[in-house]
């Protein structure tokens, strides 16, 4: 028999689960840089796609403690598959969103529905993981996203100006439907690593109101947290802040951006496994840095793309590390808790961010907007060394 160190990654359900949150993401990367669009497209303001934005964050917040909390006491499957449902409905609505009221309404459902889809799936794959190798799988698995993220901004662009934003809400369904079609080959064979033996009912300790956070996975969200308001800001402002520089289609952007995350997550889940987390982290930063300095000097494509690149260096090797490290000392009936916490903290830190942000580009504009980014930068690096650098042991169990 195998050992966990050689225990293959690649079984038919960490496929399924892959092919599942690819195609989830895909939708998701279409839509996100090109609803901003979309926004001032039917009337809305710059303040207007921080509220839209960070609705869907606050959304999947929201839902996020009490998707792992189902996770660990319903089932992994039964979740994604509900999860993945409503998110087809979501999908579907965006279409008839046709004022700055509506979307936001769609935009939040739409977070409620993806935040118990993440939490499940990235759930699902942890069981699916040697534990020896869970910072390699796991780099793997964010490989689907990074690769929807080099193809699909661009696609949903292209589709917007030839076709119409009709045509990508259209696009967007079709990509929920195949997501859900691929979650249901996954086997439900740890639908109760949470419960008793037999399905019963979660004792206590279990209990969905006691048990939605885990405190072991708080100094890698905390972490993931400030991150995540940069990311929020990249993510929400690029197009408009690139139209202003006279650039209509951002596409080439997102495909260094995913193109170095889809090298650097693989990287950095081997290097991680082999006691180099701490090493990961801190390029990681210095890679953020920088790429929040160009960003807030660049005039050309040329400019956006060295960014992109930076930026997926720095995003490629903090989130599989800080992942990792959030769930890899809890016990298995804790790691919905745990995916739960740290999925939190994301959604947390993109909401507040967007929300701040579009106050800020409204303000002072958006290359001020993007230097003031380095505030969270700087708090992560704070929180990096006071709570995990200094406690990490050289090598993980």
């Amino acid at each position: 028999m195998a050992s966990e160190k050689t225990a293959t990654i690649w079984t038919r359900d960490f496929t399924s689960l892959c092919s599942a949150n690819m195609a989830l993401f895909m939708s998701s990367h279409m839509l996100t840089p090109t609803l901003p669009l979309y926004l001032l497209h039917i009337g809305g303001n710059r303040r207007d796609v921080g509220y839209v934005m960070a609705a869907y964050t606050v959304g999947a917040m929201v839902m996020r403690p009490v998707a792992g909390a189902l996770v660990d006491q319903w089932g992994r499957k039964k979740t994604t598959i509900l999860a993945l449902l409503l998110a087809l409905i979501a999908t579907a609505l965006y279409r008839f969103a046709g004022d700055v009221s509506l979307l936001t309404a769609v935009r939040g459902f739409h977070g409620l529905a993806f935040g118990m889809v993440g939490t499940a799936i990235g759930t699902m794959v942890i069981d699916t993981l040697p534990a020896a190798r869970f910072s390699e799988g796991i780099g793997y698995f964010g490989l689907t996203s990074s690769f929807s993220m080099a193809i699909t901004p661009m696609i949903g662009f292209w589709l917007i100006h030839r076709f119409g934003f009709s045509m990508l809400f259209f696009t967007v369904v079709m990509l929920a439907i195949l997501s859900l079609s691929s979650s249901l080959l996954v086997r439900s064979t740890h639908d109760q690593a949470g419960g008793p033996p037999g399905g019963g009912p979660p004792g206590p300790s279990g209990r969905i109101l006691t048990g939605l956070l885990e405190k072991a996975a708080l100094p890698a969200s905390g972490v993931m947290f400030s991150l995540s308001v940069v990311f929020g800001a990249v993510m929400s402002f690029i197009a408009l802040y690139a139209a202003e520089q006279g650039i209509t289609n951002i596409g080439p952007f997102f495909t260094a951006l995913a193109l170095v995350m889809l090298v650097t997550r693989p990287l950095s889940g081997r290097w991680a496994d082999r006691g180099g987390a701490m090493r990961i982290l801190l390029i990681a930063h210095l890679a953020v840095f920088l790429g929040l300095v160009t960003v807030g000097l660049t005039h050309t494509m040329g400019g956006f793309i060295l960014t992109g690149a930076l930026l997926g260096a720095g995003f490629g090797f903090f989130i599989p590390t800080l992942q990792a490290l959030a769930v890899r000392y809890v016990p298995a009936n804790r790691r919905g808790a745990a995916t739960g916490t740290y999925m939190i903290s994301i959604d947390l830190g993109i909401g507040l961010g967007t929300i701040l942000w579009g106050h800020v580009a409204e303000a002072a504009g958006y290359r001020a907007m993007f230097f003031a980014n380095l505030i969270p930068l700087a708090l992560a690096g704070a929180i990096f060394y006071r709570f995990i650098h200094s406690r990490q042991p050289a090598r993980p169990e």
